[in-house]
C-alpha cells in the first residue's frame, strides 16, 4: 500500500493559490488572511500585517517606483 504524507492532488484546480506580495508566501486565495485591489489587481495575504504593509506602499512589493 502507497502511503501519501498528506499530500494532496490538486491536478482538478479546486484550489487556487497566490503568492502573497509582501513576504512571498503562497496563499490560498479561498483562506487567505486579507486581500485588496490595487491598480485593476487583487492580492492576496498570509496575514493582516503583510496586508496592512502592502497598503501602506503598494510600490515596494510590486516593483513600482515611489
Amino acid at each position: 500500500m502507497e502511503e501519501s504524507y498528506g499530500l494532496q492532488d490538486y491536478s482538478d484546480n479546486s484550489t487556487t493559490y497566490s503568492l502573497d506580495p509582501v513576504c512571498g508566501m503562497k496563499v490560498d486565495e479561498d483562506h487567505a488572511a486579507g486581500k485588496t485591489n490595487y491598480a485593476g489587481q487583487t492580492y492576496y495575504f498570509c496575514s493582516r500585517d503583510c496586508q496592512k504593509n502592502f497598503e501602506e506602499a503598494p510600490g515596494i512589493y510590486i516593483g513600482q517606483a515611489s
